[in-house]
């Protein structure tokens, strides 16, 4: 920004020569006079650039100061301008152009999306489309408030959302509705099923009517605990059924990794290609499309282009870098290889049960074949299997009462 503000106010390249350049350094800092790019040409001689502005400040104190300064060069748009003052029609052009830049900056020609993971931001610009907001659109009719309301029911992961208008630049910022647990109240009935197979351990019942025991082998999603409660004094009703278990449970995962792989040599050659966009088109400002690199790195730059006051112009320019490096191939050692994939595994294996569950034993087997080292884990572990679901309309369908009779013809 700061940038900007020196190139339109314009700057000076001044040569300062003498016996105590810390004088004149002192002198700038007394009387409030900044400049920047400091450099020493010799033990008598620096050079700085400043402002058109500081440069008239300084001139009436070098009386003061026995010292000969010299203008190596004058840049920024005064200077421009005092060369183009009698060439009516170039400055006319100018006037044109910059008339031009600022009217295109009133409409959109750059849309961002900001804060959405769920939500592909696809689907969010098609529903500004659809509202009419898109490229070309005249920002200063864009009303946020009206957007939030017309946009918001068609999307239902979305709990919030304004469009912030800055120059040629809408950013659509979003807030996504976070989708509470299901939670149950006391009036509605669950039961509680296994979520892994395995062997049961332990059996914490809070609610509800236990369908296995300790010891039992059960699978995934097999009910454990009923929500069916059946009594001869209350005859069948549903309850809120509610458990901890803990089972057993055993886990065969694999990994593997290539021996061989191939590193980055970078040879220290690099080539930058820069583009202007100006709304939707583009200028290349080099010669040859192509990269003569076969194996390169690419690392691209945006600037935008912004007025005082923050103002995005319709302008940017974009530096793309490419690095050139030759592929290495390692070796990789086959123990060092083993290993890692046995920290990876178990890795893995903690997040599949929780920071509840427990690793019991672990099995390692270490297959070497084809440049590839491949490990194999067989562990027993511990951990919480239960979970609660609501009961089916079916399940909760009317049954008959239990009776003294009924109870004897069943068994």
């Amino acid at each position: 920004m700061q940038t900007i503000v020196n190139f339109f106010a314009g700057h000076v390249r001044l040569e300062v020569t003498t016996a105590y350049p810390e004088r004149f350094m002192n002198l700038c800092a007394q009387n409030d006079i900044s400049f920047w790019n400091l450099e020493r040409v010799d033990t008598v001689t620096v050079q700085v650039t400043m402002t058109f502005w500081n440069y008239r400040k300084l001139r009436p104190l070098l009386g003061n100061l026995s010292a000969e300064v010299k203008q190596v060069r004058r840049s920024g748009v005064p200077v421009f301008l005092r060369r183009v003052r009698r060439r009516y029609v170039l400055l006319a052009g100018l006037i044109v152009t910059l008339a031009a830049t600022w009217v295109m900056s009133l409409y959109i020609w750059d849309i961002r999306v900001e804060g959405n993971e769920a939500v592909p931001a696809a689907v969010i610009l098609g529903a500004l489309a659809e509202a009419g907001v898109g490229i070309g659109s005249f920002g200063p009719e864009i009303n946020p408030e009206s957007l939030r309301h017309r946009i918001l029911p068609q999307l239902d992961d979305v709990a919030w959302f304004t469009v912030n208008v800055n120059g040629s630049r809408a950013t659509v910022i979003v807030r996504e509705r976070v989708h509470a647990p299901e939670m149950f109240s006391e009036g509605v009935a669950t039961a509680v099923y296994a979520t892994r197979s395995g062997v049961i351990d332990q059996m914490i019942i809070w609610e509800g009517l236990p369908l296995v025991e300790v010891g039992d082998t059960v699978v995934m999603g097999q009910d454990l605990v009923s929500g069916q409660v059946d009594s001869l004094t209350m005859g069948t009703r549903f309850v809120r059924a509610d458990a901890e278990i803990f089972a057993r449970t055993w886990y065969e995962v694999s990994m593997s990794i290539p021996l061989a792989y191939v590193e980055k040599a970078f040879c220290g050659e690099v080539s930058t290609k820069s583009i202007i966009f100006f709304g939707r088109s583009r200028i290349n400002i080099f010669f040859d499309s192509g990269n003569s690199y076969i194996a390169y790195d690419k690392i691209v730059k945006e600037a935008d282009f912004v007025l005082p006051g923050g103002i995005v112009l319709p302008i940017r320019l974009e530096r793309r870098i490419y690095t050139r490096y030759e592929p290495v191939v390692t070796r990789l050692d086959e123990t060092t290889a083993a290993l890692f994939l046995q920290e990876q595994l178990l890795a893995g294996l903690s997040e599949l049960i929780g920071p509840t569950g427990q690793v019991l034993s672990t099995r390692f087997e270490v297959e070497i074949g084809d440049g590839v080292v491949t490990v194999h884990l067989r562990a027993e572990c511990r951990e919480q299997i239960a979970a609660r679901r609501r009961l089916r309309e079916d399940e909760m369908a009317a049954i008959p009462p239990i009776t003294e009779e009924s109870e004897v013809t069943a068994w």
